[in-house]
């Protein structure tokens, strides 16, 4: 493929920046080594006592961070500035381990709701999946891996994963697919995470590889939001969406405007009141997870961008802007693709047939 000329600062700075992220596997660092126990002793009522892998590597990366120039005259410069920035601060939070640290990072990334989605949220019609959980994480890995192999995708792997907070993640730096070996599924969940992660996560990040910047393939800044409501809207048009994914999103919405000024089990009894403890306990460790002391106020605000994704994916198509621009790689619906094809700085890759 002819890839455009960049600026040796262009490259360089993008590639410092993706072997960092290959270096890190920043899931193992952001979530509990020790939920289990954790929600053992929160039904005793005791305060969850969370563990983490110490991100003792943290203050070299800052460093090489901070002596990363990228050029101020290049289309690509801002991006890779901003992908710096927002990368810095997640590496703060991990380190120190603060709600301020996890605040600034909320802030910097818009993930905090407004009054408007607050609102929507408040009002989503409630749904139950009332299906059993009975595929295993390994049936799953399978279905997974059988997956990439019909789609091609050569040089994506499936692998078991004991840390993580959700039960399925693509890492893209690695060509990697995270699966929780302790978690269950429904069947129904074989089809829906395909169209999820595999024709969309799997897929934009694949589209990124073939993209001048590995950054198209980890995650331009402000992309993680589409990427999450494209996900979502590839389920709603594979027939495959779990019925009341818009009720559970907007309960996690509610919760974090909550979890900004609730500690864990006060935020877990407010989640309770509406929603059972089951999906009280799931959603509150998401919210308070990285925190050195759960029951501090503050949250991991980051679960915000499915709902708020989805909404803004579903804005775009129908205002007729192409699919197919949303798939260059990982990119958000506001950056200017057309005008970056136009310029030949990016190329048109495949889309997957559930949304074709």
């Amino acid at each position: 493929m002819n890839r455009p000329h960049l600026p040796p600062s262009v490259v360089e700075t993008d590639l410092a920046l993706h072997r960092l992220f290959e270096r890190v596997v920043f899931s193992r660092y952001l979530n509990p080594l020790n939920s289990r126990d954790a929600q053992a002793d929160f039904a005793l009522g005791e305060p969850p006592r969370y563990r983490y892998q110490p991100a003792d590597w943290a203050d070299d990366e800052l460093r090489a961070l901070d002596a990363l120039r990228p050029p101020e005259d290049h289309p690509f410069g801002p991006l890779l500035r901003r992908a710096i920035e927002g990368t810095r601060l997640f590496i703060l939070a991990l380190r120190d381990r603060d709600p301020a640290r996890f605040d600034a990072l909320a802030r910097h990334s818009g993930w905090y709701p407004d009054a408007e989605t607050l609102h929507a949220a408040r009002n989503e019609p409630r749904e139950h999946e009332r299906s059993a959980q009975t595929v295993t994480a390994y049936e799953m890995a399978d279905a997974l891996q059988a997956a990439i192999r019909e789609r091609g995708l050569a040089g994506w792997r499936v692998e078991l994963d004991p840390v993580m907070a959700a039960r399925v993640l693509v890492d893209g730096a690695h060509r990697v697919v995270r699966v929780t070996p302790h978690a269950a599924f429904r069947a129904s969940d074989i089809p829906r995470l395909i169209a999820h992660e595999i024709d969309v996560h799997v897929r934009r990040a694949e589209n990124g590889y073939q993209q001048p910047l590995r950054l198209f393939a980890t995650g331009l800044p402000e992309s993680l939001e589409t990427e999450e409501g494209l996900a979502l809207y590839a389920e709603e048009r594979a027939g495959v969406i779990s019925p009341g994914t818009s009720w559970r999103q907007g309960v996690v919405v509610q919760a974090v405007h909550w979890g900004r000024s609730l500690g864990f089990r006060a935020l877990h009894e407010r989640i309770t009141s509406i929603g059972g403890g089951g999906l009280a306990w799931t959603i509150t460790e998401r919210l308070k997870r990285g925190l050195a002391d759960p029951e501090a106020p503050g949250v991991y605000a980051k679960d915000v961008v499915y709902y708020t994704g989805l909404r803004k994916v579903r804005a775009y198509l129908a205002a007729g802007r192409p699919l197919e621009h949303l798939f260059v790689g990982k990119v958000s619906v506001d950056d200017p693709v057309g005008a970056w094809i136009d310029a030949g700085l990016v190329t048109v890759q495949p889309t997957p047939g559930v949304l074709g």
